[in-house]
């Protein structure tokens, strides 16, 4: 990597990564700001990598730890963010939402590394969109977090022993002690917490078992399609359907 590229690049990725990270920074920052930064810095990468490419043809060879980290920093920082959005971009299965990171996922929504894994998955939607509860509850939190989950609802379905957490609400639309139906709107879906990029907007959902904030488990393993008001679900388990209109 040419020593101008390196230090474009290296303050870019870790403005980008740092602010996406803290609420108190991406809340007042315009939306297009760290997209932008991001572009700039993989497409500094990939001008990076021809170069290093024309360099070898001609015969000149850089350090091999160079080389290894920026194959490396292409990878984390323009080839997956690329395979997100194209997997975003292109058609989703009929009849249920995009889930953008799924349940222990080391990619955020956009694509980035995480430093852990994740702890629910992420349902893609528009910004207004109705949030819906899983399924049958009682409201136990209804609130501003004020971390990375932003607006956050917490439901808890008695008898089975789970609660289910839904972050990024634009506004909330329940209160703690309400018991909601399967497929009640508790909010819409925003970008509050850990915003997110224009056009990666979701909500995110947990599936917890008990009080305990690391017994968590995959929403979709419980997933049954999309809220149907004349369905019939089960009672004597515990079934979720998508927190978003399908």
């Amino acid at each position: 990597m040419s020593g101008r590229l390196r230090w474009l690049v290296v303050p870019l990725a870790a403005a980008v990564l740092f602010g996406a990270s803290s609420p108190a920074i991406a809340q007042r920052t315009p939306r297009f700001l760290f997209p932008t930064l991001a572009i700039a810095g993989a497409a500094g990468l990939v001008l990076s990598g021809i170069r290093v490419a024309r360099d070898w043809r001609r015969g000149i060879r850089r350090p091999t730890l160079g080389l290894v980290a920026l194959a490396v920093a292409t990878l984390l920082f323009a080839v997956l963010p690329f395979a997100r959005f194209v997997y975003m971009m292109a058609p989703s299965t009929p009849g249920a939402p995009r889930i953008l990171t799924g349940f222990g996922d080391w990619r955020g929504a956009e694509g980035y590394p995480r430093l852990d894994s994740h702890r629910g998955i992420d349902v893609k939607g528009r910004v207004g969109t109705d949030v819906l509860a899983a399924a049958e509850g009682r409201i136990t939190v209804a609130r501003d977090r004020g971390d990375l989950c932003g607006l956050i609802v917490v439901v808890v379905h008695d008898p089975h022993g789970y609660r289910t957490i839904y972050c990024h609400l634009a506004t909330i639309a329940v209160q703690v002690g309400e018991t909601v139906a399967r497929g009640q709107r508790i909010g819409t879906l925003g970008t509050t917490g850990q915003r997110a990029w224009p056009g990666y907007e979701h909500v995110h959902l947990e599936l917890q078992r008990g009080a305990d904030l690391h017994d968590l488990h995959d929403p979709l393993a419980r997933m049954v399609g999309c809220f149907d008001a004349t369905a019939r679900y089960p009672a004597d388990r515990l079934v979720l359907t998508y927190p978003v209109p399908c």
